[in-house]
């Protein structure tokens, strides 16, 4: 049962707004303070030098009124480079960053009035941050990197306002028909909590958006394409799939009896109208190798990466391609891409002939050697348009592929009674309009009959089904699953995690030296193929995917809601960790990864913020966070 607050409906659009600007605000210090090393801005008894003067007297007053009276404590972020500062509370301390602001700030960017500074609104604090991000660059290009991201901020914003607000609007029909897997997946209203920009979009319109959003519950038919057959690229791991008996109905209704000669292809609605912009595909069109079909068979869910859409009936995934910049880049399935999808899947394939791990050809393989419970949800295919080279040259070409390649996921274990109690591990830590309770909690009551369990014993099974198998898979095999939260499904029984699920194989990578051991490379995949890394680097993607993005955030809501500090259920996880490991022979191996993580000072981040901020989104940097599995204050460091 959710617990909600009474909100006008009048007063739901400045609500909605409020709420939008304080998330983007937060994921803006937050990231801030992560990627410039500042772990703990708390200033505790010791006011800081930029409280000391006479303009400052009345924040002084203000900020330890508020710690006395128990409602935050006092923090300082200096801006060194602009030679200002932002002031406020904090009213929950985060091990990795994911802290929580009062309602209330305070910059030196603002100006001081009559000797005294106004409260700030998200706007100056949101320029602030922005100002001295630009006093890192070089002139003179600095200004117009700070003008462009803001403006971005500003229609990440505006999105999560018209999020919020329908949310609230069917807040009530939402709460009668239940929590499961579809609207997990239309669930995700704030989104990344450390990206400057996780609800912007660039291409879609407002009518777009209710047409195709996920946060707005869109769902719509597919279009189909009918590819001449010489034109047709593709490659699959098993069997081809087959179109869905509506598509091959409507191509033999258009195109008779030369419907034998061609291929069909799903397209996203907005991407079909976009295609005719492009002068290669017209050109395609108008000879007849290309026959739109229009909108054809049963409706599809986007899911909470918009241009992946879920088709319940048929248990697949459509990865398709959408020319819309969404959060960092184009949504579309490049060359490169494509290949790195393929080239997981055959790995992970062979991976599943030499060794029983989940996901296999029935995908309700049990797994061992750890890997129990955890499933991989494989791509099995993709399909494009490939043009001839004396058609148009390699740009015109890439750029024709990229629009119309499709990438195939089956997911045949998502049935119905699974989809009932299967969630996407991000949507779980989403706080609605409203409410007082994470969607954690609630998906949790309602598998458990309103009961919350001991959340000690909830993630320790957590871990044994996510954590140890993934670590076993990449000690064992040498592969790194992209396990972020998005990227997560969990599966409740009794209110308690009975089945975690990895997708999205593009992210993976697998350590090249293991790739040799086992004769994948170069017999499964080439030598130079993405998916293949170092070992380190192997590594390092799989502590920030999984330990920094998704035990952070996941430890960060339980402990929140739960009301207590996170170090409490860090030293949870570290007594997984060493119970599995006291249970391990040899001290190589996944003994390795789990000293690795036991003893280690620091865990690898993304710095998203000053990487977007730099032009450099698609390939963030990395910085180094304090690893709460070993300042968490458990066990004595072994």
């Amino acid at each position: 049962m959710l617990h909600q607050h009474d909100v006008p409906l009048q007063a739901a659009d400045s609500f909605c707004t409020g709420l939008a600007e304080r998330s983007a605000l937060r994921g803006l210090l937050n990231s801030f303070m992560r990627e410039t090393g500042l772990q703990d801005p708390r200033v505790g008894d010791h006011p800081s030098s930029f409280l000391k003067d006479t303009a400052t007297a009345a924040i002084r007053t203000d900020l330890w009124q508020k710690r006395t009276a128990g409602r935050g404590e006092p923090f300082v972020l200096p801006l060194t480079q602009s030679q200002a500062w932002i002031v406020g509370t904090i009213t929950y301390y985060s091990m990795t960053g994911q802290h929580e602001y009062g309602d209330i700030f305070y910059t030196s960017v603002a100006g001081a009035r009559d000797e005294v500074y106004p409260a700030a609104d998200a706007g100056q604090l949101i320029d602030a941050l922005l100002l001295e991000l630009s006093c890192r660059e070089p002139e003179p290009a600095r200004m117009q990197k700070a003008s462009e991201i803001r403006e971005q901020i500003g229609n990440s914003i505006r999105r999560t306002v018209m999020y919020l607000e329908r949310a609230m609007e069917r807040a009530e029909a939402s709460a009668s028909n239940g929590f499961d897997y579809i609207r997990s997946e239309q669930s995700l209203l704030y989104g990344h909590p450390f990206h400057p920009t996780p609800k912007s979009s660039e291409g879609f319109s407002d009518e777009d958006l209710t047409a195709y959003a996920p946060e707005l519950q869109a769902a719509f038919p597919l279009h189909y394409l009918a590819v001449f057959s010489e034109l047709v690229c593709e490659e699959w791991i098993g069997e081809e799939l087959p179109p869905t008996a509506e598509a091959a109905e409507a191509a033999r209704r258009k195109l008779g009896e030369r419907a034998a000669d061609y291929k069909l292809l799903p397209l996203h609605p907005w991407q079909a109208d976009y295609l005719g912009q492009i002068s290669a595909v017209r050109g395609l069109m108008d000879d007849g190798r290309l026959v739109p079909l229009g909108a054809v068979g049963r409706k599809v869910y986007p899911t909470s990466s918009v241009r992946t859409v879920w088709e319940p009936e048929a248990g697949i995934f459509y990865k398709l391609p959408l020319h819309v910049r969404i959060t960092n880049f184009i949504r579309e399935n490049t060359p490169e891409q494509l290949r790195r999808t393929m080239d997981a899947a055959a790995v992970l394939t062979m991976a599943q002939r030499d060794v029983q791990i989940p996901g296999g050809e029935d995908g309700r393989g049990d797994g061992a050697g750890g890997t129990a419970g955890l499933r991989i949800l494989k791509e099995t295919g993709y399909r494009s348009v490939g043009l001839h080279s004396d058609e148009a040259d390699a740009t015109a070409r890439e750029a024709v592929f990229s629009a119309l390649a499709v990438v195939y996921r089956h997911a045949g274990e998502l049935n119905e009674e699974e989809q009932s109690r299967c969630f996407v591990v991000a949507s779980l830590m989403e706080l609605p309009p409203g409410h007082k309770e994470p969607l954690l909690f609630q998906a949790v009551r309602q598998s458990a009959g309103g009961k919350l369990p001991d959340w000690h014993l909830w993630l320790a099974a957590y871990l044994k089904l996510s954590l140890l198998p993934l670590l076993s898979l990449f000690a064992d095999m040498g592969i790194s699953m992209e396990a972020h939260v998005q990227n997560s499904l969990l599966s409740l029984s009794d209110g308690m995690p009975v089945r975690y699920y990895v997708r999205d194989l593009e992210g993976i990578s697998v350590s090249r030296e293991q790739a040799i051991l086992y004769g994948w490379t170069p017999d499964v995949v080439p030598e130079d193929s993405p998916v293949l890394y170092a070992r380190d680097e192997a590594w390092l993607r799989l502590q920030y995917y999984f330990i920094v993005n998704h035990l952070g955030a996941l430890i960060h809501t339980v402990a929140r809601f739960d009301q207590k500090n996170e170090a409490v259920y860090w030293q949870t996880v570290r007594q997984v960790l060493l119970e599995e490991r006291s249970r391990l022979e040899s001290s190589g191996g996944l003994a390795g990864c789990i000293g690795d993580l036991l003893n280690k000072r620091s865990l690898p981040a993304k710095a998203n913020l000053i990487s977007r901020f730099q032009g450099r989104g698609e390939t963030p940097d990395f910085v180094d966070i304090s690893n709460p599995i070993y300042y968490c204050g458990g066990e004595l460091k072994s």
